[in-house]
């Protein structure tokens, strides 16, 4: 295995979308939705969003969806611990932010992924910030259910 197989979809690589994407959206976010919204970003052109996908496109990338939920779990555990996200149990459930720190480590993640990305999630954000995380899940669903159709 080579050191960049060992970088993708690993708690590492999750752990600088959280901080990008937390970044654009500049508010508290839940886990399910920091998850959606990575998933849609990296798979922007399946939803029309963009001229292509970040990560490809594949049709069986919507199986990820369960196993990037899992990675943005453990990439928040260890950025709350590293002080670069703040977690906060409110009204909206558990939900988490960007410290003083996360802000400094977003503005240094400068390349050419990263701008793009940073792109794309304003898309994402503008697209679906008005919909609830089950309505973001259920889109998603749909999403697949017309890629695996075709």
């Amino acid at each position: 295995m080579s050191m960049t197989d060992r970088i993708f979809n690993t708690p590492f690589e999750m752990s600088l979308h959280v901080v990008l994407l937390l970044g654009v959206i500049h508010e508290r976010a839940t886990l399910d939705r920091i998850a959606e919204y990575d998933f849609i970003t990296v798979r922007a052109g399946e939803f029309g969003l963009d001229d292509g996908s970040l990560n490809g496109d594949s049709i069986f990338a919507f199986g990820e969806l369960a196993a990037k939920r899992e990675l943005v779990r453990e990439a928040l555990k260890g950025l709350v611990m590293d002080g670069v996200v703040d977690v906060t149990d409110g009204n909206e459930g558990i939900t988490y932010s960007l410290t003083d720190s996360g802000r400094g480590l977003d503005e240094g993640l400068v390349s050419e992924y990263a701008s793009r990305y940073r792109t794309v999630m304003k898309k994402v954000n503008r697209r679906y910030r008005n919909k609830s995380d089950v309505e973001l899940a259920g889109i998603i669903n749909r999403q697949s259910t017309k890629i695996s159709k075709r």
